[in-house]
């Protein structure tokens, strides 16, 4: 939305799924506070697509479960985790789902916000169609 990067390797089971593509400047928001919020019509699995940088994970995070995929994006390095992202993923029935922020309190601090969390980026979701063994 407020990006431009893409995606390079998607696993063949997320292909073809529903991606909400977030702002990136969301990853300023904290794990405490309401983020994202989308409405399913039945239940289904929700991925989140969180970068591997961080050195924490925001504690709702721990909720889910780390899949086996990776996904990258056209800038990714392995060198330094740029644009590579675990998979986490969890059941939700159907209605409204609510996500937090970002950022984990244990990174939140006055250079971080200054800096505009520079260095790192916030999550994408992704949203089964069927039930997938990731």
């Amino acid at each position: 939305m407020d990006r431009y990067y893409q995606f390079n390797y998607i696993p063949e089971d997320l292909k073809e799924c529903i991606h909400l593509k977030t702002c990136g400047d969301d990853k300023l928001i904290s794990e405490k506070n309401q983020c994202v919020k989308f409405e399913i019509s039945e239940t289904a699995d929700v991925c989140v697509l969180f970068a591997d940088k961080f050195p924490v994970l925001p504690e709702w995070l721990k909720e889910y479960d780390i899949t086996r995929y990776k996904i990258t994006r056209q800038d990714s390095a392995c060198c330094n985790f740029k644009g590579i992202f675990s998979v986490f993923k969890r059941r939700f029935q159907k209605g409204v789902v609510c996500l937090n922020g970002c950022s984990p309190e244990k990174i939140l601090s006055e250079n971080y916000i200054k800096s505009g969390g520079a260095n790192y980026c916030m999550y994408s979701v992704i949203i089964l169609k069927k039930s997938a063994n990731l």
